[in-house]
């Protein structure tokens, strides 16, 4: 099968170039008659002989691959399927597009909140409190979104839970400890100092 090009390394100029000029001589065209046209060259030397056998199993692999984009088409790859375009586009017209617009307002995501209750227990045993506790904490959330941001909602839902999350983070910072546990009374007496003992 005759070719129009093949694949020709450097590695295999500069290890040809190193031998006698006589043995290049016959590497050469024997190289290029194999790649072009199929054809092994009877008679080489010893030497190109055995140049010729180092070399050719990288003309058969370059030969194979440029076959195979071939057949498989021009950048490679697997062909496309028949039909596959307009089955992708049959699903993609089946999934429903979500709506771009979020209409919900502060107190709708606030109620929203308060009744989701796959995302509010979670919250309350983070935050250690209990359901009441919560929706007291949201009524309180509620307002202070209404002093700062002007009672305007969020960009979405999540967008709302996030916030709630962080503004307790910072507005209930404080350590709560039982009537019944108190801390002891700091100790002001001397151990002894400075490398000194009690007396």
């Amino acid at each position: 099968m005759a070719r129009d090009s093949f694949v020709f390394y450097r590695s295999f100029f500069e290890a040809i170039s190193l031998m006698p000029p006589e043995v290049q001589a016959e590497v050469y065209p024997a190289l290029v008659e194999y790649a072009l046209n199929g054809k092994e060259s009877k008679g080489l030397s010893d030497i190109a002989q055995g140049v010729f056998i180092l070399v050719k199993p990288n003309i058969d692999a370059s030969i194979t691959r440029i076959e195979n984009g071939k057949k498989f088409g021009k950048l490679g790859g697997r062909p496309t399927k028949k039909g596959n375009t307009a089955s992708s586009a049959k699903l993609k017209a089946d999934i429903p597009t979500p709506p771009t617009t979020y209409t919900l307002t502060l107190q709708q995501e606030i109620e929203q909140m308060k009744t989701d209750h796959t995302w509010n227990e979670p919250v309350c045993m983070q935050f250690h409190i209990s359901a009441d506790e919560l929706a007291k904490r949201l009524d309180t959330f509620h307002n202070h979104c209404k002093c700062e941001n002007d009672g305007k909602a969020h960009s979405n839902i999540n967008d709302a839970k996030r916030h709630f999350c962080s503004w307790m983070r910072k507005a209930y910072t404080q350590v709560e400890h039982d009537s019944d546990t108190e801390l002891p009374p700091p100790s002001y007496e001397f151990n002894g100092g400075f490398g000194g003992q009690d007396i």
